[in-house]
């Protein structure tokens, strides 16, 4: 078992370190593996109705991967199941509303980078692994670095924006976005709104994503994390 100490920090960009330092993950064990209960809200367009939705996301962290599963909701009922997945560095994505009609079904080198990204950003949920080989970083300033971590043929990168304290406040990347039948590299970020203690460790607790587009930011899911739990 692998436990975050000082010599694991000593050569991370300042903020990274500070924030894992102010978050109480020093002296913690690298889980192995994660589970994440979550709840919010999400939607395809600025026009579509939002849904609400109950999901459960389990994680890898040594070799990257991830399963989402939600429920999809209007008014208490439940019109939908979702997954995401990231698996041997490739993502996949399915929906189906009302157990018969598959509404997305995709699979392919977009969503392999769009579910690379989304496991990096994750990461805020199992931080130690900040301070292990599968992340490496690069300085930016006293309160940004660049993250990157390679999963398959996949390599994203991603701007960690932390407050003065140290509590990781945004995330930035271009993300793969897509647009008809193709992919198109989008700025994405992921602003947090709230922090909270995770067994033992401050941890963001709400917050959302959005794409910044030409006709401005289109916000299209809004979380909430109830409660986080690991695997050594």
């Amino acid at each position: 078992m692998s436990i975050v100490d000082e010599a694991s920090i000593d050569g991370l960009p300042d903020p990274v370190r500070r924030c894992l330092l102010h978050s109480g993950v020093l002296g913690t064990p690298v889980p192995t593996g994660v589970t994440v209960r979550q709840r919010g809200r999400i939607r395809t367009s600025r026009e579509s109705r939002w849904l609400g939705f109950r999901a459960v996301e389990t994680y890898g962290v040594e070799e990257p991967a991830f399963s989402w599963r939600a429920g999809l909701r209007i008014g208490g009922v439940t019109l939908g199941r979702a997954t995401d997945s990231l698996s041997d560095g490739h993502g996949s994505m399915h929906v189906k509303l009302l157990g018969l009609f598959d509404v997305v079904d995709e699979s392919g080198s977009g969503i392999d980078q769009g579910s690379a990204m989304r496991w990096l950003n994750e990461t805020m949920w199992f931080p130690a692994v900040w301070a292990t080989p599968t992340i490496r970083w690069e300085p930016i300033d006293e309160t940004s670095a660049i993250g990157s971590v390679t999963t398959g043929e996949t390599t994203v990168q991603a701007e960690f924006r932390f407050d003065e304290t140290g509590r990781l406040v945004d995330f930035a990347a271009e993300r793969l976005r897509g647009v008809d039948d193709a992919f198109e590299p989008t700025p994405w970020r992921t602003p947090i709104t709230e922090h909270r203690s995770f067994d033992g460790l401050e941890l963001p607790a709400a917050g959302t994503a959005e794409w910044l587009l030409d006709d401005g930011p289109f916000p299209y899911i809004e979380i909430a994390v109830d409660d986080i739990t690991y695997t050594h």
